[in-house]
């Protein structure tokens, strides 16, 4: 059977285990995508892209904290900096982010296909007002870092142009009962449902956050 399954990086140990059981297609949200220290940052992406059981380092996070440079607010540990430069790089030479991820998943191995939601640069984003400076819109994981008591405000996608690439249409209407398996219900997965929808309006999305594999599968080849 062929699935698609739209999910951020909560997702990750449940496609690994898809993969041995169908044709499985990941499409990861791009909105929490950004520019970072000179490298294009795509968390959603390269938490599919990196060894769960591979202990982390944090020597490139340190030797910028100690130049006093960078985002305070994430730390990348060597190991996806790594994916950072070759992606930007490869960006650089004109290749297309799902070119880039797809060169990368080579790489890497994988046992499924792994597309970007979109090749656009589209950056969600929230509002907030700082006292005495006004309003600013700020990234929603800088957002999140902060902690902020209360409800989280509104956030939208920022972006000149921007669109579901024709892979993921391909790859939604390819799989059975052209069914999205979807983890998580956070606005970029909110937000990604609704542009897929957008693309391809007889799809059908199951949340499948809480399910195991064998749950996911009756799931999705249910009949409508």
């Amino acid at each position: 059977m062929r699935l698609a399954l739209l999910s951020g990086s909560p997702g990750t140990g449940l496609a690994f285990q898809l993969a041995e059981r169908c044709e499985l297609t990941v499409i990861a949200p791009t909105t929490r995508d950004s520019w970072s220290d000179g490298l294009k940052r795509c968390p959603d992406l390269d938490a599919f892209l990196t060894d769960p059981a591979e202990e982390p380092t944090y020597g490139v996070a340190q030797a910028l904290e100690d130049l006093d440079f960078g985002a305070a607010w994430y730390r990348a540990p060597d190991n996806v900096v790594a994916l950072r430069i070759m992606r930007t790089e490869l960006l650089h030479a004109d290749f297309t982010l799902t070119q880039a991820v797809a060169a990368l998943a080579e790489r890497r191995q994988l046992a499924f296909t792994l597309l970007p939601l979109s090749d656009d640069r589209g950056e969600m984003r929230v509002v907030v007002s700082d006292e005495g400076e006004g309003h600013r819109a700020v990234h929603i994981d800088e957002y999140r870092a902060g902690l902020p008591v209360g409800e989280m405000p509104e956030a939208a996608v920022v972006a000149l142009t921007w669109s579901v690439t024709d892979e993921v249409v391909a790859a939604v209407e390819a799989s059975d009962e052209t069914t999205v398996a979807v983890v998580g219900t956070d606005p970029t997965i909110t937000h990604a449902i609704e542009a897929i929808a957008e693309r391809v309006p007889k799809a059908r999305f199951v949340d499948v956050t809480e399910a195991g594999v064998a749950e996911v599968l009756r799931a999705v080849t249910a009949p409508r």
